[in-house]
């Protein structure tokens, strides 16, 4: 396999080489996969199929990492697109946050290049639930798929013999030059969920703006969004129904892997099937959800890659 991955652009490297600055001295960290076609470079970690860079061809990154973060065995990457799965929020009996997917180690099952010179992964795992909250078989399946654009497909089966509860997200920390001047349209009109205002449901007015802690979880969204930034402009298309959009503002104190000050540099906005959208899946039911990136323009090369590593 590693052979065919090498013909394909795709290498297997440890994460202390990519990123030493979020390892500590002798830790090899976790595998990642690199991918190098002629549309761009992208990095994903075989921990929680979590894909930790994006950087189109003669454009700068695309994808946020904290510096504060710690590439560790069975430890949540604050950064990138983490996958919430096969839950959103705080477990029921309070014992995990967002779900077991992202700490869990998944297999690369698949691998191509295909004619538009686009490359393809596909990651699985599999199993019986390690979580007693979430007691059930399952197969979860991550298609990578980098091309001009980023395309990610994640699809859920329930193998048990019970209905399974299931919320889908892609948790997605895009990089921006400030997020003062951020924002977010495609959200218009949209009814959301404030979950820092007693989960009050309101209605969003204009463009979506960033000035203090916002947490809100929009529901029944349009396909697309737009994120402009002083850095450029990204479409974030979907199938899915749900959208958070997520920043931590000055409580990035009071969060070990994010830190103080850090706020600055990102802003979340993420797609899935949450809250109200959540589903239940009946035995041997599968729940797909698709969600495409494309930089629009102005992310032109200033020097070298924005990689947001610590000192």
């Amino acid at each position: 396999m590693l052979a065919h991955l090498e013909q394909l652009g795709v290498a297997q490297v440890p994460s202390a080489a990519l990123y030493p600055a979020w390892h500590e001295a002798a830790d090899p960290g976790l595998p990642l996969l690199e991918i190098n076609n002629r549309h761009g470079r992208a990095v994903v970690a075989l921990q929680g199929a979590q894909v930790l860079s994006w950087q189109p061809a003669g454009r700068e990154e695309m994808l946020w990492l904290s510096p504060r973060s710690r590439m560790q065995t069975g430890k949540a990457i604050r950064g990138g697109i983490p996958l919430c799965l096969p839950w959103f929020g705080l477990a029921a009996d309070g014992s995990m946050q967002h779900g077991f997917a992202r700490i869990s180690d998944w297999a690369l099952t698949e691998a191509h290049s295909q004619s538009d010179g686009s490359t393809r992964l596909l990651l699985e795992l599999a199993g019986q639930s390690p979580q007693p909250v979430w007691p059930h078989a399952f197969r979860f399946r991550m298609e990578i798929v980098l091309a001009e654009r980023l395309t990610l497909t994640l699809s859920a089966e329930n193998r048990s013999n019970a209905p399974a509860p299931l919320a889908a997200l892609f948790h997605t920390y895009f990089a921006v030059s400030d997020v003062r001047s951020a924002r977010v349209t495609g959200l218009e009109q949209t009814r959301y969920i404030d979950k820092l205002d007693a989960s009050r449901l309101k209605r969003q007015t204009g463009a979506v703006t960033i000035e203090a802690e916002t947490d809100r979880i929009y529901l029944d969204v349009p396909a697309e969004q737009i994120l402009h930034s002083l850095a450029g402009t990204m479409r974030i298309e979907s199938d899915a129904k749900s959208c958070v959009v997520w920043n931590a503002w000055d409580n990035d104190r009071n969060i070990a892997d994010l830190g103080a000050g850090n706020h600055a540099g990102y802003l979340c906005v993420e797609r899935g099937n949450v809250a109200d959208h959540a589903v239940t899946l009946q035995p041997g039911a599968k729940h797909e959800i698709r969600m495409t990136l494309s930089e629009l323009g102005t992310h032109a090369l200033r020097g070298s890659a924005r990689f947001h590593r610590q000192a």
